[in-house]
C-alpha cells in the first residue's frame, strides 16, 4: 500500500493545516484504503445479493466499455444454484466472505460440489425454462466474481481520485512563514489588529514601544524647523507653501503598513483555500472508507472533520481600504489569522452511512460540491486581490514611498542667504532620525524579500498560478520596492541634512562649534556610517514599476490630490514639477 510520511498536521498561531508537498501521494493512500474498504463491503453485497437470487450492482460511477467489461459466471444456472444453496453443496468463496474475508482471495479453493451423488448427474428445470443436467461437481465461478469486484472497486477509486483536488506541491509552511513575515513587518511599521480580527491573531507591540513608529512620529513633526530653511538648504521640500520630505512621512507609513497587513490577509486566504480543499478531500475519503467497513485501518488519518470556510469577501473587504490606527502613526485591519478561526471557523463531521451505492455517490457528490466551493473561493480571492491592486493604484507615490526629494537640487534653492535663522543641534537631530528609520528599513526589505520562498507555492488545485496569484506576486513585488525606495529616501535625506548643517555651520559661525562636537560624537557612535547593499542614491530616485506609474497623477500634472490618503488636503512640489 502506498503511504506518504511526509504527510502531517502544522500549525500556525491561529490554526492547523495539513504539510506535506507530495498530498497527491497522501490521497492515493487514502484511496487505496477506500479501494480496500470498498471491495470488502462489495464482496460481502454481491454474495448476499446471490444468496437471494437479487442482481448486485457492478457499478456506480466507473465507465464501462467493450474493452473492460468480462463475462461473469452464471451463478443463477441450475448447477450454480445447487452449488451454492443446494442441500449438499457448499461453496468455499461464500464461506470466506461470510467467515470475514481473513486472508488472501487467491488463498481460497472450491471444489464446486453440488450434492449430488448420481455420477452421471441429475437432470433439473433450469431458471430459463430449459432442463439442465447437475453434475455432482461443478468448476466454481464465485472467485472469478469475487476477482473482479476489485476489479470493479478499482474503476471506483480511479473514477474519483481524478476528480479531486490535489494541491499536490504547495508548501503551506512557506505561505505561512511568509504571512508570519508579513504581520512582523506590519508591527515594525505600526500595524494593528483592527476590529473583526480573529481572537486568534495574537497581540502587537504597544505602538509606543515600536522604534520605526517613534521615528516616523519625529520625523513628521520636523517641518516645525521651518519650511522656509528645508527649502532653501536642502532638497526636503521645493516649496515653503506646499508639502515636503517630512509631510509625506505619516501617509507613507500609514500606507505601507495597511498594504503588509493586506498581503498578510491575502497569503492567509491563499493558505485557506489549499488547506480546504486538501482536509475536505481526505475527510470524505475516510469518511466513505469507514462508512464502508468501520474497522478499516485508515493510513492517513489526518482530519477531524470537514471545514466550513468563510466568505473571503466578506472576511478580508480589502475594498474598503485601511483606517489610521488609534496612534497618528499605523493602519488598523481586520487580520484573520493564518488558517484561523475568520477563514476557517468550524469543523463538522457526518455520520455514517451504510449502503454501499450511496456511500460512493455521496463521496462523488461531496467531491463535487468541494470543487464548486472551491472555485467559488479563488473567484473571491481573486477579487480581493485586485481590490488590493487598485486600492494602492489610487494612492500616490507621495503617500506610499516618501516624498522624492531627487528630483530637486540637494542645495536647496537659496543657498547661502543670510537671513534664515536654524538651530544646527536640532537639524541634525533630524539627520539623525533620518539615518536611522532608513537603517530599520533597510532590515525590512530583506524579510520580504525572504517571502519569495512562498512563490511556487501561492497555485490553485492543479498546481497553475491563477490571475490572483500572479497578481498577488506583483504586489508583493511593488511592496519591497516601496519598502526600499523609502529606505533610500530616509538615507539620503539624512545626508542632505547633515551636508545642510555644515554648510550653515560655516555660514553662522556660532553654530560652528556645535557642529563639529555632535559630529565628533557621531563619528563614535558610528552614527551615518550606514552599510546598507542597497545604493541609496538609486533606490531613493524616481521610481518605475512596470505598467503601475507612481507619477501618472502627479499633482503638478493637475492629478489626484497626494494628500487624500491622509486626508489633509496639502499638496506638494519638487524642482522637477517647476517651470524653468
Amino acid at each position: 500500500m502506498l503511504t506518504n510520511v511526509d504527510a502531517k498536521r502544522g500549525r500556525s498561531l491561529s490554526g492547523d493545516y495539513i504539510t506535506g508537498t507530495a498530498h497527491a501521494a497522501t490521497l492515493s493512500s487514502a484511496m487505496n484504503d477506500f479501494h480496500e474498504a470498498l471491495t470488502f463491503r462489495w464482496r460481502e453485497l454481491v454474495v448476499q445479493r446471490i444468496q437471494a437470487v437479487e442482481d448486485f450492482p457492478t457499478r456506480v460511477r466507473r465507465s464501462v466499455s467493450a474493452a473492460n467489461h468480462v463475462p461473469l459466471w452464471d451463478h443463477l444456472s441450475a448447477p450454480a444454484v445447487h452449488h451454492l444453496r443446494g442441500a449438499g453443496g457448499g461453496c468455499a468463496y461464500v464461506a470466506w466472505v461470510e467467515g470475514g474475508q481473513e486472508g488472501s482471495l487467491g488463498g481460497v479453493t472450491c471444489d464446486g460440489k453440488t450434492g449430488v451423488t448420481d455420477e452421471e448427474g441429475v437432470e433439473v428445470m433450469g431458471p430459463n425454462g430449459r432442463m439442465e443436467t447437475v453434475p455432482p461437481f461443478i468448476e466454481c465461478g464465485m472467485g472469478q466474481i469475487l476477482g473482479e469486484v476489485e476489479n470493479w472497486a478499482w474503476g471506483e477509486r480511479e473514477y474519483t481520485y481524478y476528480e479531486l483536488p490535489l494541491f499536490d506541491t504547495q508548501d503551506m509552511g512557506a505561505i505561512n512563514d511568509a504571512y508570519d513575515t508579513f504581520i512582523a513587518v506590519g508591527g515594525q511599521l505600526g500595524l494593528e489588529a483592527g476590529s473583526g480580527s480573529g481572537s486568534d491573531v495574537g497581540s502587537f507591540t504597544p505602538v509606543s514601544e515600536r522604534e520605526l513608529v517613534g521615528k516616523a512620529e519625529d520625523l513628521s513633526g520636523a517641518r516645525a524647523q521651518g519650511q522656509d530653511w528645508w527649502a532653501g538648504w536642502t532638497g526636503l521640500a521645493a516649496s515653503r507653501a506646499k508639502a515636503g520630505f517630512f509631510d509625506s512621512v505619516t501617509p507613507t507609513t500609514n500606507n505601507q503598513s495597511g498594504m503588509v497587513g493586506c498581503l498578510a490577509n491575502l497569503y492567509a486566504a491563499r493558505g485557506a483555500i489549499i488547506e480546504k480543499g486538501r482536509n475536505d478531500s481526505l475527510y470524505w475519503i475516510q469518511w466513505a472508507t469507514k462508512s464502508l467497513k468501520e474497522t478499516q485501518a485508515i493510513s492517513t488519518d489526518l482530519v477531524a472533520g470537514w471545514k466550513v470556510m468563510q466568505g473571503i469577501g466578506s472576511a478580508i473587504a480589502i475594498s474598503g481600504g485601511w483606517t489610521v490606527a488609534g496612534g497618528a502613526i499605523g493602519a488598523s485591519i481586520a487580520l484573520v489569522g493564518f488558517c484561523g478561526e475568520n477563514l476557517l471557523p468550524s469543523v463538522k463531521t457526518e455520520g455514517y452511512a451504510h449502503d454501499l451505492v450511496a456511500v460512493v455517490e455521496k463521496l462523488n457528490t461531496k467531491v463535487t460540491e468541494l470543487n464548486t466551493e472551491l472555485d467559488t473561493m479563488e473567484t473571491e480571492y481573486t477579487g480581493e486581490v485586485n481590490n488590493l491592486q487598485s486600492t494602492v493604484f489610487g494612492i500616490h507615490s507621495f503617500n506610499l514611498e516618501l516624498y522624492d526629494l531627487t528630483q530637486n537640487n540637494p542645495g536647496g534653492d537659496d543657498h547661502g542667504a543670510d537671513d534664515y535663522t536654524a538651530n544646527v543641534e536640532n537639524i541634525l537631530k533630524i539627520g539623525q532620525t533620518c539615518y536611522e528609520a532608513g537603517e530599520f528599513y533597510d532590515g525590512l526589505w530583506p524579510r520580504i524579500a525572504q517571502t519569495s520562498d512562498a512563490d511556487a507555492h501561492l497555485t490553485d488545485k492543479d498546481g497553475a498560478a491563477t490571475a490572483g496569484d500572479t497578481a498577488l506576486l506583483e504586489l508583493r513585488t511593488m511592496f519591497e520596492g516601496f519598502v526600499k525606495t523609502a529606505c533610500g529616501r530616509y538615507l539620503v535625506a539624512g545626508d542632505q541634512t547633515v551636508a545642510a548643517a555644515e554648510d550653515y555651520a560655516q555660514v553662522e559661525s556660532d553654530q560652528q562649534g556645535a557642529y563639529e562636537r555632535i559630529m565628533d560624537d557621531w563619528e563614535e557612535a558610528g552614527v551615518g556610517d550606514h552599510d546598507s547593499s542597497l545604493n541609496p542614491g538609486q533606490e531613493a530616485d524616481a521610481t518605475d514599476r512596470g505598467d503601475y506609474d507612481p507619477y501618472a497623477d502627479h499633482p503638478a500634472l493637475g492629478g489626484a490630490d497626494p494628500g487624500a490618503a491622509t486626508g489633509d488636503g496639502e499638496d506638494y512640489e519638487t524642482d522637477a514639477d517647476t517651470p524653468n
